[in-house]
């Protein structure tokens, strides 16, 4: 086997691989267990990694029946998790190919154009409209998310979430309310339970003001989430097209 369909081989099946670990790992933060901001920082290293195996792909790969054979890898594992609205799915699944198309248009134009490959244009070129097709699919999961479509009948903050952002803060109040000279190991299991009933008490009421003051606009809810998360995703998603650059340059220079 020529050096080259090795290496064509192998990066389509990193390109899979990763995106199949990105939509499961995106899946599994939309269930909104306990482990749920835990699930959606791995999700975006995972997608760091495999971006940057995309624009390799770009960047390494000449001929087109094989750069368009990248949509087809990136799409498959995200229609094996996405579940729901199947009819509206597949026209943005075909919009989002549309971009990846772009991507690949804008690669092969900017590779005619020099006879030296400018690596970090052509990256560049062909990232922005990838992110964007990503952004849709990120967007279409998340809208027809469980989780998401729950807050039409019950608007909450995700449990996981709330304890990350608050516990911090309990402790620390805690710990100064507390008379100077105290023995802390002494009430450890005390403070502990004080603390966890104080979030308890705390969780319910900040979900009951919430669920009050958003039941004339509840339907709208997933709908301005959504939108917001792709606009989001896009700043993101931008940033991190850098590091992208960086290790696709540095993944080709092996080859």
């Amino acid at each position: 086997m020529e050096k080259k369909s090795l290496v064509r081989i192998i990066l389509g099946f990193f390109i899979f691989l990763t995106s199949f670990l990105f939509w499961l790992v995106l899946w599994r933060a939309l269930q909104n267990g306990p482990d749920w901001l835990n699930m959606a920082l791995w999700s975006l290293v995972i997608f760091l990694v495999f971006g940057s195996f995309v624009g390799l792909a770009y960047l390494i790969e000449k001929e087109k029946k094989f750069l368009y054979a990248v949509p087809l890898l990136v799409v498959l594992p995200f229609l094996i998790f996405y579940q729901w609205e199947k009819q509206l799915g597949l026209i943005v699944v075909a919009v989002a190919i549309l971009f990846f198309v772009l991507a690949i248009f804008k690669v092969e134009f900017e590779k005619s154009l020099r006879i030296k490959l400018a690596a970090g244009i052509i990256l560049r070129k062909g990232l922005a409209p990838t992110i964007t097709a990503l952004a849709l699919l990120i967007t279409l999961f998340f809208y027809w998310a469980p989780y998401t479509q729950s807050l039409e009948q019950e608007i909450s903050v995700p449990r996981p979430l709330f304890d990350a952002i608050v516990k911090p803060v309990i402790n620390i109040f805690m710990q100064t309310a507390l008379p100077p000279g105290t023995n802390q190991k002494a009430l450890s299991a005390q403070l502990n339970r004080q603390q966890q009933e104080s979030m308890d008490i705390l969780y319910q009421t900040v979900n009951e003001q919430l669920d009050s003051a958003g039941k004339s606009y509840k339907k709208w809810i997933p709908l301005g989430l959504s939108v917001s998360l792709f606009f989001s995703f896009k700043i993101i998603g931008t940033f991190l097209s850098w590091l992208m650059v960086v290790l696709a340059m540095v993944q080709s220079s092996q080859y």
